[in-house]
C-alpha cells in the first residue's frame, strides 16, 4: 500500500534545478519507498547491501563510473558510504547534471560538516518525517480522536492492516539502538541508553535539563549532552528553541524537547493507552508534540523558510508555539481539550499586546471544529493545514 507524501511536489521541482538531491529523515519514515516512486527509472543501490557497501567505500570513482547510466543514481542510506561524497562533488562538477543523483540517509547530512562541505551548491535537501495527518486524511487512514492517533503514532508501517503499533515500535527500538546507535558511536551499556530514551519521552515538552537526564540514568552530564546529539542526528527528538522577543530579551534560555514521532515516545514510556490519557499533564504533552511536528511536515512539503519557539517569562506568561515566517509572527496555543474554551486566548492576547503584534492567533485543540473567533483562529487538530490558508499566510497560498 502506497499513501501518497506530499513532499513530492518539491522533489520533483528540485531535480530540474540541483544535480544532487539528499532526503533525510527517520529511518522507516518511507523515504526509500518515496524514492523508489519518483525515480522508478533510476538504478537503485543501497548501502546497507554488503557487497555494495565495499565497493562504494573502496573505491568510490570506480563504483560511481561502474553504475553510471543515462538516467541516474539512486544511494540509499547513504551515511554508511561517508567516502563517497568527495568523489560525488568531482562528479558533478565535470557534468552537472540535474537530478542525476538521489541520496537518502537515516542520519542528518547537515550535521556532518565534512558532507557540507563536499556537496555545498550542489544538493537541495529535503526531510521527510513520518506520515502528517493530512496524508492520513487522505488516504482515509486517520484516527478518529487524537487519543487514537498518539498511540498509534505515524509511521507508515503501523497502518498496514497485519502490522501490531506497539510490537512495531518495540523492534524499531530495539533495531535502532543495535544497529544504527552502534553504526555512529560504540556504546558500552545498551540499557542504559535504552532508559535514557525512556527518560526523554518522559520529559516531552519540558525544558531541557541534563543535570535530571544524567542523574535519573547515572550517567556524566557530558555523556547525556553527547546522547542527545545522536538522537538528534538520528531524527528521534528535536530542541524546541525559546523566543527572542524585539526587545532583545530572552525570556527562558533552555529549549523544550520534543520527539519526531508521537507513537514511538508513548511505546518508550511503556505506558497502556489507558493509563496515560489519565496522566493529563503528560497527555496534554503528548497532543501539544503531535501539532508541532505536524507543522513542521506542512512547511517541509510546502517548502517554506520558518522559525518555530516557545514563549515563558518568569511570570509564567506561555506560548506553546510561534511560528516566525515571511516577517510574521503568529502566536498558537495547543490545548488537547476536546470543547473549545475563550481562556484559551487569553495568554495569546497578552502576548500580542506586549508585543505589539497585529498578527492573527491560533488555539488547536482536540476537537474537529473550525471556527473564526473575533479573537483569534480555532483549528482543530484533525486541520493543521488550515492554519497556512489563514490570512497570516495570504503570501504563499
Amino acid at each position: 500500500m502506497f499513501i501518497e507524501r506530499n513532499l513530492t511536489s518539491i522533489i520533483e521541482s528540485g531535480i530540474k534545478q540541483v544535480p544532487i538531491i539528499a532526503i533525510i529523515g527517520p529511518r522507516q519514515s518511507g523515504k526509500s519507498t518515496l524514492i523508489k516512486k519518483i525515480f522508478k527509472d533510476y538504478t537503485y543501490l543501497d548501502m546497507q547491501d554488503a557487497e555494495i557497501f565495499e565497493f562504494a567505500n573502496n573505491d568510490p570513482k570506480g563504483f560511481l563510473n561502474y553504475y553510471k547510466n543515462e538516467v541516474g543514481l539512486i544511494i540509499d542510506e547513504a551515511q554508511y558510504a561517508p567516502k563517497l561524497f568527495s568523489q560525488l562533488k568531482v562528479e558533478v562538477d565535470k557534468n552537472p547534471r540535474p537530478g542525476y543523483y538521489i541520496l537518502s540517509g537515516s542520519q542528518n547530512f547537515l550535521l556532518h560538516e565534512k558532507i557540507s562541505e563536499s556537496l555545498a551548491g550542489r544538493v537541495y535537501f529535503y526531510k521527510l518525517l513520518p506520515l502528517s495527518i493530512k496524508e492520513l486524511k487522505t488516504a482515509n487512514l486517520l484516527c478518529d480522536n487524537a487519543t487514537d492517533q498518539i498511540y498509534k503514532g505515524f509511521y507508515p508501517r503501523v497502518f498496514q492492516p497485519q502490522v501490531n503499533a506497539q510490537e512495531y515500535y518495540e523492534n524499531y527500538i530495539l533495531t535502532y539502538v543495535e544497529r544504527d546507535i552502534r553504526s555512529i558511536r560504540n556504546i558500552e551499556n545498551i540499557l542504559v541508553f535504552k532508559k535514557f530514551m525512556q527518560i526523554c519521552a518522559l520529559r516531552i515538552g519540558t525544558t531541557l535539563n541534563f543535570s535530571d537526564l544524567s542523574a535519573n540514568c547515572g550517567i556524566s552530564i557530558d555523556t547525556a549532552r553527547k546522547w542527545l546529539a545522536l538522537l538528534e542526528t538520528s531524527f528521534i527528538l528535536f530542541l524546541l528553541p525559546s523566543y527572542h522577543d524585539n526587545l532583545g530579551k530572552r525570556i527562558t534560555k533552555s529549549p523544550k524537547l520534543y520527539f519526531y514521532d508521537v507513537g514511538l515516545a508513548t511505546a518508550l514510556m511503556g505506558l497502556e493507552k489507558e493509563i496515560f490519557v489519565q496522566k493529563r499533564v503528560l497527555y496534554g504533552a503528548l497532543f501539544e508534540n503531535m501539532v508541532i511536528v505536524d507543522i513542521i511536515k506542512n512547511f517541509n512539503s510546502q517548502g517554506l523558510r520558518y522559525n518555530l519557539s516557545f514563549f515563558r517569562d518568569i511570570n509564567k506568561n506561555e506560548i506553546d508555539l510561534i511560528i516566525e515566517t515571511g516577517g510574521k509572527t503568529i502566536p498558537v496555543e495547543i490545548k488537547s481539550s476536546q470543547t473549545m474554551n475563550s481562556s484559551f486566548f487569553e495568554t495569546l492576547d497578552w502576548f500580542k499586546k506586549e508585543m505589539q503584534n497585529n498578527q492573527e492567533s491560533v488555539v488547536v485543540y482536540g476537537g474537529n471544529q473550525n471556527q473564526k473567533w473575533s479573537l483569534g483562529q480555532v483549528v482543530s487538530w484533525q486541520n493543521l493545514e488550515k492554519i497556512f490558508k489563514i490570512k497570516n499566510f495570504d503570501a504563499y497560498n
